[in-house]
């Protein structure tokens, strides 16, 4: 006889199923979405800024491109789920700011004391100067900006004077968070509650989807544009978490996704962008649920993503004046595994102290209740 277990219908897969942290492979995914930026960017570290990239030239984004776009659409998910887990918006703003300046704040740091003491081509006193060391600091660490470098260091690359390209985006980031703590604090007030978030989080996308598709090639995108194709992946992954019980998550329909893809890019669509976007969030997602063993444990509890993101490119504009004639694919590997130390260093030394501070401020602001998240809004 059978027993009723087995003619129970059996559960079909949700993200919610996925949503705790030791349930997912999602920083298993970052750390490729991040070592898919090194990868990239040594196209243009060792063959100067008009070098083509892969998937460039077929998609309109390059790998690294479509790669940091893994990264807003799982911060979207995770930041949302992050919102709802703080004590209120300082606890919230805090354990943003305690994942990112930190090791920004350290990582710029050690880039001004290796490019002052070992690689600048300047007199020690020409070098260490306010204008040239505090400009540094400032823009690159509070403004994020991808043109400023050291002077006398990298000045005969391949792309001179950068020294890490790659912070530009951590200012879109810091910005989706804000606008996210605006928008969870205005559902909280007017208690907006549950699956009904949606309705305000879909003009939000309508908006930006239509800005990304009509602002014409991704190459000549302003700061608007921009803003509106990072807005749209991290509030994917907003609206995933909060839609997570009802979001399935199939192979199928990441086949669909592939094929509705080549559909777009193959016509020549404007749509396509948007579409590109919305199928790399569910890539993300989906293939964040498939079990990856120790990998999965490993990166649960060590997480190098950041960490990749922020040290590679440094580390790869070294390598190229380190070692002459050196080809793409040795510069990717190298820079890849010096990264993976760079970023154990971080996160060991540097991250988790930090985010461990999270828990004495959390106590603290305990009882901090405007705009506060409860865990009953969750579903």
């Amino acid at each position: 006889m059978r027993s009723f277990a087995a003619e129970a219908p059996k559960r079909r897969a949700t993200l919610d199923q996925f949503a705790a942290k030791d349930a997912n492979s999602y920083g298993v995914i970052r750390l490729a979405a991040a070592i898919a930026v090194v990868f990239t960017h040594a196209f243009g570290v060792v063959g100067g800024w008009d070098a083509p990239e892969p998937l460039f030239a077929s998609t309109g984004w390059s790998l690294g491109a479509h790669a940091v776009h893994v990264f807003f659409a799982l911060s979207g998910f995770m930041v949302a789920a992050s919102w709802e887990r703080s004590s209120g918006w300082i606890d919230f703003v805090v354990a943003r700011a305690l994942r990112i300046m930190p090791a920004l704040i350290c990582v710029n740091i050690a880039i001004v004391l290796i490019g002052g003491l070992w690689l600048t081509t300047l007199a020690p006193a020409d070098f260490w100067t306010l204008d040239n060391v505090g400009r540094f600091m400032v823009r690159a660490t509070l403004m994020f900006s991808v043109g400023v470098g050291l002077d006398g260091v990298f000045m005969d690359n391949p792309m001179p004077r950068s020294a890490n390209i790659p912070i530009w985006t951590i200012r879109y980031e810091v910005i989706c968070y804000f606008t996210l703590l605006a928008f969870m604090s205005a559902m909280a007030v007017i208690r907006m509650r549950g699956l009904m978030r949606l309705v305000a989080v879909a003009p939000v996308l309508v908006c930006s989807g239509l800005v990304i598709s009509v602002s014409g090639e991704p190459e000549a995108f302003g700061f608007v544009a921009q803003f509106a194709r990072f807005v749209f992946t991290f509030y994917l992954g907003v609206a995933c978490w909060i839609a997570r019980d009802h979001v399935p998550m199939r192979g199928t329909i990441a086949a669909a996704f592939g094929i509705a893809v080549l559909a777009v890019l193959w016509a020549g669509l404007p749509v396509r962008y948007p579409v590109m976007i919305l199928a790399t969030a569910y890539w993300s997602l989906w293939l964040g649920t498939i079990p990856m063993g120790w990998l999965q444990r490993w990166t649960a509890r060590t997480d190098l993503s950041y960490g990749v993101y922020i040290t590679g490119f440094f580390i790869q504009q070294w390598l190229v004046v380190a070692v002459p004639g050196i080809s793409v694919a040795q510069n990717a590997l190298a820079a890849t595994a010096l990264s993976l130390m760079a970023a154990w260093i971080s996160w060991t030394y540097v991250e988790k102290p930090a985010l461990g501070l999270r828990r004495f401020h959390g106590r603290l602001f305990s009882r901090q209740t405007f705009g506060a998240p409860a865990a009953g809004q969750a579903r």
